[in-house]
């Protein structure tokens, strides 16, 4: 039996508190010197739970095991109450429940979806990159999680620039900023700032489901596709349960813009792979609107994009709870536990040949690194999409993909001498918010 085994290696840290102190610094750095210390099965606690880590591709099969993992119960309560304070959303369900929501929500993934979406992502990226031309050097930090957030709302509720948009700008700010706060409730705190902002953005949220429900818009956007597969489905969202699922797709892909960041970065960084990449969007996408065909024409591309996932620190885990007793790795996991899959983490395993370099080629048809493991390569997740993996996985890869085609053949940048260390937030940004210094590409007049 399970109880025969002792406990995964670790500590409790202290009464109370565990190690959430240590964690919070930067949760990156904890798992991964707790790994190298103690292997891919660790315990800690968080926030007085006790939590156990697992990392690396040959663990995953456990996490997405639901008969022994399940997502009821497995998101700390400071958090649960940032996302909403319900658990009735897709990452906190489980079985046929999750399933069915899952594949009411995947609606507004479609390839048919995201090539609705494609215009107006590639007309927002446009406009920004032609002001960073005209001002020529600044940091690109903000501005692309601005970027991240207005495409999000265009694309899956039809919010255009405004005023409703405005405030979801600035309550999202807020309630960034109290995911890294200590959970004190108090009046005047970033983490009491950050439910009042959650409530205004999900009376907002719930106003725009309201008005998709009463009123269907006559070119679907996301909202719209999901409110339709669920009534087909039988199982009809309100429009509080599809505000709250809204704010989750707020809150999951704004990490996009972190992955945006990272794509400069890397292109600056490694200039083969940057005229290499450059050459290949000049060659199949010199102008015009980049659609999925174009997209398709440049697997190179979608190395360097799988690359910049797998390197770049979005998240630092997955939520899970132990359903039963669980042995693994010669230790036994305690039912009720929080069982964390480590993703980030897993990304940089050494599965992966010299998991440490940026480099594209392992993703290329002849070696293809993915292949090494079921779940080798987990940026967003592990598993199926209609499982546990982020839903707006494709959307982000496309963004991406559009992101850095549209770069390469507007302009050239670099960039200058800066602090490049990162702040540990989730995900972690640039202490200089990343400055960037840009010049027109050769060519690149009246592209549109």
């Amino acid at each position: 039996m399970a109880a025969a085994n002792p406990l995964p290696p670790g500590s409790s840290g202290l009464p109370l508190v565990g190690e959430t102190l240590q964690f919070a610094k930067d949760p990156f750095a904890f798992i991964r010197q707790r790994r190298a210390r103690f292997g891919d099965v660790f315990r800690t606690s968080i926030l007085g739970k006790p939590t156990v880590f697992i990392a690396g591709p040959q663990r995953a099969g456990l996490w997405l095991d639901p008969t022994k993992v399940q997502r009821e119960g497995a998101m700390p309560a400071n958090l649960l109450a940032l996302f909403g304070g319900d658990p009735d959303i897709v990452p906190l369900l489980d079985g046929e429940a999750h399933a069915q929501r899952k594949r009411s929500l995947l609606a507004a993934f479609s390839p048919e979806a995201i090539e609705a979406y494609l215009p107006g992502l590639q007309a927002r990226i446009e406009g920004l990159l032609a002001k960073w031309l005209a001002n020529r050097e600044g940091p690109v930090t903000a501005d692309l999680k601005t970027l991240a957030i207005e495409s999000l709302a265009g694309a899956i509720f039809g919010l255009e620039p405004g005023e409703e948009l405005s405030r979801l700008l600035a309550d999202n700010a807020i309630l960034a900023s109290a995911f890294v706060a200590l959970p004190i409730g108090l009046p005047g705190t970033a983490y009491s700032k950050g439910l009042q902002a959650r409530d205004r953005i999900l009376a907002l949220l719930e106003k725009i489901a309201q008005r998709h429900i009463d009123a269907p818009p006559a070119r679907p956007d996301g909202l719209a596709r999901i409110l339709s597969a669920a009534r087909e489905a039988g199982a009809p969202l309100d429009a509080k349960t599809a505000a709250r699922e809204m704010h989750h797709f707020l809150l999951a892909g704004m990490i996009v813009y972190a992955e945006l960041a990272a794509t400069l970065r890397a292109l600056h960084e490694n200039p083969d792979v940057c005229e290499r990449l450059r050459a290949e969007v000049l060659a199949n996408a010199p102008s015009g609107p980049i659609g999925p065909a174009r997209l398709r024409a440049m697997p190179y591309l979608m190395q360097v994009v799988d690359e910049v996932k797998r390197t770049c620190p979005n998240v630092p885990m997955s939520f899970g709870r132990a359903k039963c007793a669980i042995d693994v790795a010669g230790y036994t996991i305690p039912q009720g536990h929080l069982v964390m899959m480590a993703v980030y983490e897993s990304n940089l395993d050494p599965i992966f040949t010299a998991p440490e370099k940026f480099d594209p080629e392992r993703f290329s048809p002849e070696r293809d690194e993915k292949k090494r493991a079921p779940d080798a390569f987990m940026p967003q997740g592990a598993g199926a999409l209609t499982f546990h993996k982020c839903a707006g996985y494709d959307f982000a890869t496309v963004m991406m993909q559009l992101f850095a085609a549209l770069a390469l053949r507007t302009a050239t940048w670099d960039l200058p001498s800066q602090d490049l260390s990162l702040k540990w937030v989730v995900p972690p940004e640039h202490k200089s918010g990343l400055v960037v210094r840009w010049s027109k590409a050769a060519g690149a007049a009246g592209q549109g």
